[in-house]
């Protein structure tokens, strides 16, 4: 299964710092457009994947003219791509590459047609036939069935397993070849997605279980360089092997008897981002470099510095340690493609200044374009409005310890007492004095899981479904006292409106009991009178449901 983090992106393409990509710009006309359709769906949005994050899909929106016609230009960075259109609830992948691709749609006819959609420009007749793939596939009757997958192949994951997997992800393509011949290029796409599915299939057991080994035929199934085409699956499938990879390289790194980086490594980081060191120090550090060799007594004066310079450097030191062990494991390609995914998923739970480090350390190793250029997508959509944040940050800062409801960027309000003096239950009582007369929905959530990410996206959904005067969103994250800018600059990236309670552990302990919270994310709703009427309700993602439990405290 793919989990979805939807985001619409402006991307911004500049002659300094990042490299220009291709495009392809997708166009088109839904016919006979209703003025009830338009008015319910006036946008169509065309998403894409990055390969170095599977969670996420890029969405950008094509408003619909009157006339029902469309166009956006979506960048490429591969030589084709699969893309995906969506309009109200239609919705077809197809491929694309540089160039004028067009899609045309009869509003008469989109839900009595097998394929309602019509292509042309790049790709049109591989796109034409994948539609018709698709219709074929919705009623063949014997596709595979992930349960009865997982009871066939059981036991260890072998080369066997991953050939068997194969043929029966490959079953439906095969039948519907045998009834129409496929182009050559439909046939590589539709054959890598699911050879990448199979795949995806046997790391999530290997993730799961106690066996490290990775079959020959698994780990050949995937590279960046043996296929042109990008994929949800594929992309879905190096994400898995990534996960696994980082799980077998901590694992063996746990069990060295001497563990850090080599002392050449370490000296040259604090030579490069160390502060107000003396020329003494640099001296010191410049010989470790070059001999790589250092006494105990060497050791502890590296150990002095790195705590000196803890902000800057720990970050660094433990992302270059990964790459160190995933050299002693994985070949060049796999290799690159780690210290990308590592940086990406790190992305999160870092600060602004922290994001822009490992950046600047990461993106000169990465010898892929397109893998460069994928990690440079990402690092735009996480430094995007990065004046706001900084002006977040130094507002939060400026107000000291204690803030009440103190508004950090337009309508994003910070409640919290790092000193702990006062408890949090009676911060929690403030929150919810403060909005009384509304309808209260608190959500438990956290930025180091997706779940919690994506939940924090969807409650503004939810709560720009309702007038102001009556609902309003409390974000309770699940943080450490550091790691409250991390949440902040977030918010005022996100523009998460609505009251953010930043609490400590011992005070997030102090409401537990009120809350009962049994997963994270986790939703409470509070109604007009200050009442919890639900704890674990909805979570934002089922907006119906969550609607229906909000609306019993109007």
């Amino acid at each position: 299964m793919r989990f979805f983090t939807t985001l619409l992106y402006t991307l911004v393409l500049s002659s300094t710092g990042f490299a220009q990509v291709d495009s392809v710009v997708v166009s088109g006309r839904i016919r006979n457009l209703s003025a009830r359709l338009y008015r319910e769906a006036p946008t169509v949005l065309i998403g894409r994947n990055n390969i170095l994050q599977a969670s996420r899909e890029l969405i950008k929106p094509a408003p619909l003219n009157v006339d029902g016609t469309f166009r956006v230009s979506i960048p490429l960075i591969y030589t084709q791509e699969e893309l995906y259109f969506n309009y109200g609830r239609i919705s077809t992948a197809f491929l694309a590459a540089p160039g004028t691709l067009t899609i045309d749609l009869n509003a008469d006819s989109l839900f009595t047609v097998a394929v309602p959609f019509r292509f042309g420009g790049v790709n049109a007749q591989v796109n034409q036939q994948y539609a018709r793939y698709k219709a074929f596939e919705a009623s063949y009757p014997d596709k595979p069935d992930a349960k009865k997958l997982s009871n066939d192949i059981s036991g260890a994951v072998t080369n066997t397993s991953f050939v068997l997997l194969n043929q029966a992800f490959q079953k439906t393509f095969r039948a519907f070849a045998a009834k129409e011949k496929p182009y050559p290029l439909l046939a590589r796409w539709i054959e890598a997605d699911n050879r990448y599915a199979a795949a995806s299939f046997l790391y999530d057991r290997l993730i799961v279980g106690e066996d490290q080994r990775q079959p020959t035929a698994l780990s050949d199934s995937i590279s960046l360089t043996n296929g042109i085409i990008l994929t949800a699956s594929r992309t879905q499938a190096m994400n898995r092997f990534a996960t696994f990879a980082n799980r077998q390289i901590v694992s063996k790194a746990s069990q060295q008897a001497q563990r850090g980086l080599a002392v050449n490594k370490l000296s040259g980081l604090i030579l490069r981002y160390g502060k107000n060191l003396t020329d003494t120090e640099k001296a010191r550090l410049q010989e470790f470099a070059e001999t790589n060799a250092a006494r105990n007594a060497d050791l502890r004066f590296l150990t002095d510095l790195v705590r000196r310079n803890n902000e800057v450097i720990q970050s660094l030191v433990n992302y270059e340690f990964l790459i160190q062990e995933s050299r002693k494991q994985y070949d060049d390609d796999r290799r690159e493609y780690m210290t990308a995914f590592w940086l990406v998923n790190s992305f999160p739970i870092l600060t602004l200044s922290q994001d822009k480090l490992l950046y600047g350390y990461a993106r000169p190793q990465l010898i892929n374009r397109q893998l460069g250029e994928s990690l440079d997508e990402l690092y735009r959509l996480e430094v995007k409005d990065s004046v706001v944040m900084t002006q977040a940050i130094a507002t939060l800062d400026k107000s000291g310890e204690a803030t009440t409801e103190l508004e950090v960027a337009s309508g994003v309000f910070v409640t919290r007492d790092k000193s702990g003096r006062t408890t949090g239950s009676a911060l929690f009582d403030n929150v919810i004095n403060a909005n009384r007369g509304k309808v209260v929905y608190v959500l438990f959530t956290s930025n180091e899981s997706e779940a919690g990410r994506q939940a924090s996206l969807d409650a503004q959904r939810l709560r720009n479904t309702y007038d102001a005067r009556d609902l309003t969103i409390v974000y309770l994250p699940m943080l450490t006292s550091d790691e409250q800018p991390v949440w902040v600059e977030a918010a005022a990236r996100d523009k998460l409106v609505g009251d953010h309670l930043l609490l400590s552990s011992s005070q997030l302990d102090d409401i537990a009991g009120r809350l009962r919270y049994d997963d994270l994310p986790s939703a409470t709703i509070i109604n007009r009178t200050g009442k919890i009427i639900k704890r674990n309700a909805p979570l934002p993602a089922d907006l119906d449901e969550a609607r229906k439990a909000i609306d019993k405290g109007l």
